[in-house]
Order: structure tokens, then C-alpha cells, then sequence
């Protein structure tokens, strides 16, 4: 269901939440994940997406359900796909447009 506001990345409530607010620094977040702080450093900026072992590691670490950051991922990852189909599709429809009729 298209919306017009883009849904949050999962690393954009994470770092709204958490880093934000004080509440952890992307150091004190990587260890207890058990993870390097460039995997952390990565999802923050969204280079990175949320796996099942990553929402794992979310949940032990913040004590939010793994089921959240993975449909916060899915999430995401649908409105980029269909915003890639739209552009895609706008970008066929102006090249039909353009073309000269035989």
C-alpha cells in the first residue's frame, strides 16, 4: 500500500531510538551485539540491511522483538523495489512518448 511519505529505514529508528537519545553509543551497541562496530556503522547509514541473525542480535541487545526490525526491513525493502518499478515504468512510458510513430 503506497504511501507518501517513505517508510524509516530500520537503521533511521535505530538510530533515532537508541543512538540518538543517548540511550547507547554505536561502541557500547556493537558489543552487545557481539558484532564490530562497522557492522553497526553500517546499518546506521544503510549500507547495511537487518538479517535474521542481525535481529537476533537487535532483540538480545535491546531487548526489541526480532520480528520488528525484520519487518522494519521488509518494509523498506518493498518500497525500494517498488519505487525502482515506478521510475522504471515512467522512464518506458516517456521513451514510448518520445519515439516517433511509423
Amino acid at each position: 500500500m503506497p504511501t507518501s511519505q517513505p517508510p524509516e529505514r530500520p537503521g533511521q529508528i535505530l538510530r533515532e531510538e537508541f543512538i540518538k537519545t543517548g540511550r547507547l553509543t554505536q561502541a557500547a551497541l556493537a558489543q552487545r551485539m557481539g558484532v564490530p562496530i562497522a557492522k553497526v556503522r553500517g546499518i546506521l547509514s544503510g549500507e547495511e540491511g537487518i538479517t535474521a541473525e542481525t535481529a537476533l542480535q537487535l532483540e538480545a541487545a535491546l531487548g526489541v522483538e526480532a520480528e520488528f526490525w525484520i519487518r522494519a526491513q521488509f518494509v523498506w525493502d518493498c518500497y525500494r523495489l517498488r519505487e525502482v518499478e515506478r521510475r522504471t515504468a515512467v522512464l518506458e512510458h516517456e521513451g514510448k512518448a518520445k519515439r516517433p510513430k511509423s
